[in-house]
């Protein structure tokens, strides 16, 4: 339909369609009212912006973390070797030399049977 067809000057029962008459604005302000609509979706912006950054800066986080926590466990997994090496040792010196030289030098020939 178009507008000169109208020979009321309503607009049809269409909830998207709106008369200058039915804005709760005059048409003078509309010019704030897209200044602000436009402030309003750059604050949008600016805050969807910082949530990505946001989003960012926990993934960097995650990263060094998971970075630290590797670095750490090859470390402890290094000193805890370590510590197994050097308590061998003291057990092996803390025991009957004669009978860890035997068994270090398998002296002791093919037959154990007689060390149970």
């Amino acid at each position: 339909m178009k507008p000169t067809d109208n020979p009321t000057n309503k607009v049809a029962d269409n909830p998207y369609h709106v008369s200058h008459a039915d804005l709760p604005f005059s048409p003078e302000e509309a010019g704030a009212l897209g200044a602000l609509k436009q402030e309003v979706d750059e604050l949008v912006k600016l805050e969807l912006t910082a949530e990505q950054m946001l989003g960012q800066e926990v993934d960097l986080a995650k990263a060094y973390i998971q970075e630290d926590a590797h670095s750490i466990w090859s470390d402890l997994k290094l000193g805890l070797y370590e510590w197994e090496l050097i308590t061998g040792d003291w057990l092996l010196r803390a025991a009957d030399p004669t009978r860890v030289d035997w068994q270090l030098h398998h002296w002791w020939g093919d037959d154990e049977t007689h060390l149970h």
